[in-house]
Order: C-alpha cells, then structure tokens, then sequence
C-alpha cells in the first residue's frame, strides 16, 4: 500500500506540530527549573539562563533568544503568567507575611493573602514550599498547620 502526497504532508505535518509541542512542553520545564533555582540563588539562575539561551541558539533556534521579559523566546506566554514571574519573589513574600505575626501564621491564611495578591498556587504546592523554608531555616512550624519566622531570620532581618 502506498501512501499518497497528501498522506505524507498530512504526516509530515503532524510530526512537526508534535515536536514543537514537545519542545514547549520542555522549555517550560525549564522556565520552571531557572525559577526555582533562581529563587534560591540568583546568580546561579541567571547564569543558567544564560546557558540556556546559548545552548538553544548555538543549536539554530532562529528566533530572537530573549524576549523583552528575559523568558526563553519559545515559551508562549500564558494569561497566568504573572505567577510564575513571580516564583522567584515567593519566598520573600512568604517571609514578609508570616513576619508579623509572632504566634505564626495558618498555611490558610498564608493561602488566601497569596490568592489575594495575585499568587495562584494550590494548597498543597504553598505546604511543600513551607515546609521546604522550614529545612532551609528560614521559618519554624509554632503548632500544627501554623508557621512563623525562625530566629535566624528573624536575627538576618534585624541585621539588614
């Protein structure tokens, strides 16, 4: 059975979308990945980027490497982006809520302050980063489901 012209540009077609799909799929990982990172350690976020977007012009990608956001070029921006530019400011606004609250603060009431300014978030991804902020010294858990900030930062906010 021979496939005909059309068939083939059908099929042809098909794979091409497939793998620029993939390839959003994975660049948006990525974007996610230099977030985080980024969140951790600016530097080291940036540097990565950079690498990136070398990495992805050195390979031929033909559009501009950065748009005027400084996010990879073939991420589509999304209408929830907001969010995730803000990724790498969370945990300073975690920081800055808990902050006056000296018996801690409800992971709901964190919850709904973040919904409030614009931070979309699920319950459970703002327990892991609190528990995450927890390991890394930054907050302490004062009662079930309640956090507050730890005395090393307390001690590093006094400081600056």
């Amino acid at each position: 059975m021979r496939a005909t012209f059309e068939q083939n540009a059908e099929f042809i077609a098909l794979a091409a979308r497939e793998a620029r799909d993939e390839a959003q799929r994975l660049l948006a990982r990525l974007e996610v990945l230099i977030a985080g990172l980024a969140a951790k350690d600016s530097a080291a976020g940036l540097e990565l980027r950079r690498a990136a977007v070398e990495f992805l012009v050195a390979a031929g990608d033909q559009q501009p490497a950065l748009r005027g956001e400084g996010r990879l070029s073939v991420v589509p921006a999304r209408p929830g982006d907001r969010a995730a530019e803000r990724l790498g400011e969370l945990e300073s606004t975690i920081l800055e809520i808990v902050e006056g609250e000296d018996g801690g603060m409800h992971v709901d009431a964190v919850f709904e302050l973040l919904g409030e300014m614009g931070v979309e978030m699920t319950k459970g991804n703002l327990s892991v980063k609190l528990h995450r902020m927890i390991k890394a010294g930054r907050l302490v858990s004062t009662a079930r489901g309640y956090y507050g900030l730890s005395s090393m930062e307390r001690a590093r906010r006094m400081a600056s």
